[in-house]
C-alpha cells in the first residue's frame, strides 16, 4: 500500500514530466544542489547541458534558474510561498526575455507547430481546421507559455520539497491584492472598447494574452478557496479534485471567478469562523 507522502511524489513528479523535462530535472537539481555542493553542481551542469541539448536554450535556463533559486532560499531559510512567487517570477521575466529573440514557451509560431500537424490529420481535422487551430495557438502563445513556465516552476518546487530531507516552512496561503483585480477589469474594458474601436494589434494581443494569464494566479486563489471547504467535508477533496480532471472547463471558470470574489470576500476566513464555531459547539456539548 503506498502511502499519502509517497503518492505526493508520484503525483509532482508525474506532473513535473507533463510539464516539461527542464521542470522534473529541475526538482532532482535543487536536491542535488542542497546537498554537498562539489558533488550536487557537477551533476546540475551536466543536467543542464542534458536539458539544452534536448529542450533547448530556455529550457535550460529555466532549469538553472528554478534549481539554484530553490536551493538558495532553502539554505536562506525563506518560506514556501516566497520561494514559489521569487522563482516563477524570476523564470518569467527569463522567459519573456528571451521570448523576444528566439522560439520558446513565450513564443510559438507556425514552424515550430507543424510536427503536430499529422497528429491532428489522422484525428480526422481538416487542413483548413488545423490552421486555425495553430493560429489561436500562435496568437495566445506568449500567455499558454506564461502559464506553462509559473505552473512549472510551481510543481517543480513542490516536487523538491516532496523528497527533500529539508522543507521549506509556512504555508502556501495565496492571496491577490485588491488593487491586482483593476488588471483583469481593465483588459476586459479594454476588449469591449475594441468591438467598436480600432486598437493597435500589438496593443490588443497584449490585452489577451494578459487576461490569459491573469486567469492562472485568481484560479490558484480559487481552488485553495475550494479545497478549504473541501477539506471540511469528508470526501469531497477527492471528488474536486476528480471534477477538476473530468469537467475541467466549468470547475475552471468557477474555481477562477471563486479566486476574484474571495480578494474582497476573503472565504477562507468566514470557513475557518465556520469551522471553529461548529467545534465549539460540539465542545460545549458535551461538556453539558
Amino acid at each position: 500500500m503506498v502511502n499519502s507522502s509517497r503518492l505526493k511524489q508520484y503525483l509532482l513528479g508525474g506532473a513535473s514530466l507533463l510539464l516539461g523535462i527542464p521542470f522534473l530535472l529541475a526538482g532532482f537539481s535543487s536536491l542535488l544542489l542542497t546537498g554537498k555542493l562539489n558533488k550536487g553542481l557537477p551533476i546540475t551542469v551536466v543536467l543542464i547541458v542534458l536539458t539544452w541539448f534536448l529542450t533547448g536554450f530556455q529550457g535550460a535556463v529555466l532549469l538553472a534558474i528554478c534549481s539554484s533559486v530553490t536551493a538558495i532560499a532553502l539554505r536562506m531559510k525563506k518560506s514556501l510561498l516566497f520561494t514559489l512567487l521569487f522563482c516563477a517570477g524570476l523564470a518569467l521575466v527569463a522567459g519573456t526575455l528571451f521570448s523576444l529573440f528566439t522560439p520558446g514557451f513565450m513564443n510559438i509560431g507556425n514552424e515550430e507547430l507543424q510536427p503536430l500537424k499529422e497528429v491532428y490529420t489522422s484525428a480526422g481535422l481538416a487542413s483548413s481546421e488545423i490552421d486555425q487551430i495553430f493560429s489561436i495557438i500562435v496568437y495566445y502563445s506568449p500567455g499558454i507559455g506564461a502559464i506553462h513556465i509559473v505552473l512549472g516552476v510551481i510543481v517543480s518546487i513542490l516536487f523538491f520539497n516532496s523528497i527533500s530531507k529539508a522543507k521549506f516552512t509556512g504555508s502556501m496561503y495565496f492571496r491577490m491584492h485588491w488593487a491586482i483585480a483593476w488588471i483583469p477589469i481593465l483588459c476586459i474594458f479594454t476588449l469591449i472598447y475594441a468591438k467598436n474601436n480600432l486598437l493597435p494589434y500589438s496593443f490588443l494581443r497584449f490585452t489577451k494574452n494578459l487576461l490569459l494569464f491573469m486567469a492562472l494566479p485568481y484560479g490558484i486563489e480559487g481552488f485553495q478557496v475550494a479545497l478549504r471547504w473541501a477539506k471540511s467535508i469528508r470526501g469531497m477533496v477527492f471528488i474536486l479534485i476528480m471534477s477538476s480532471i473530468f469537467v475541467p472547463p466549468f470547475i475552471l471558470s468557477g474555481l477562477i471567478l471563486l479566486g476574484i470574489l474571495d480578494t474582497w470576500f476573503d472565504y477562507r476566513k468566514i470557513i475557518n469562523k465556520k469551522i471553529e464555531g461548529i467545534k465549539n459547539e460540539g465542545s460545549s456539548d458535551q461538556n453539558s
